[in-house]
């Protein structure tokens, strides 16, 4: 069973939707009564509908995208960083764990883990 979209409540799904294509490789697919809808090459769906009164995520929960190997993580952090956006310096593990990772935020404030581990 494969998880196939989640669906984001954010105040500006313009702004959300321009973040996730540029830095998340993901494309527009369609919008429904103002909510963006974008897929990315696997088929995964993420839904940013408008939300008002917006209401923040609980504590903890965040969003995550596993990437092919370290200097894939290394790459996504500086095209991140350099476009502005703020995101935690690079935890990297290895050989320890074999992680290597950084978090940041979208325009709405939704948390978002890139990370890459050995299998």
């Amino acid at each position: 069973m494969d998880l196939n979209h989640v669906n984001l409540r954010v105040r500006d799904a313009t702004a959300c939707r321009e973040f996730y294509e540029r830095h998340f490789d993901f494309r527009f697919a369609f919008e429904v009564d103002g909510g963006q809808f974008l897929r990315n090459d696997d088929g995964f769906l993420l839904v940013l509908a408008p939300a008002d009164p917006h209401q923040n995520l609980p504590d903890g929960f965040h969003i995550g995208f596993g990437l092919p190997d370290a200097e894939s993580v290394v790459n996504v952090h500086g095209r991140l960083t350099a476009a502005g956006a703020k995101a935690t310096g690079i935890s990297d593990f290895r050989p320890g764990e074999e992680l290597v990772t950084f978090r940041c935020h979208d325009p709405d404030g939704t948390e978002i883990e890139v990370f890459w581990e050995a299998s």
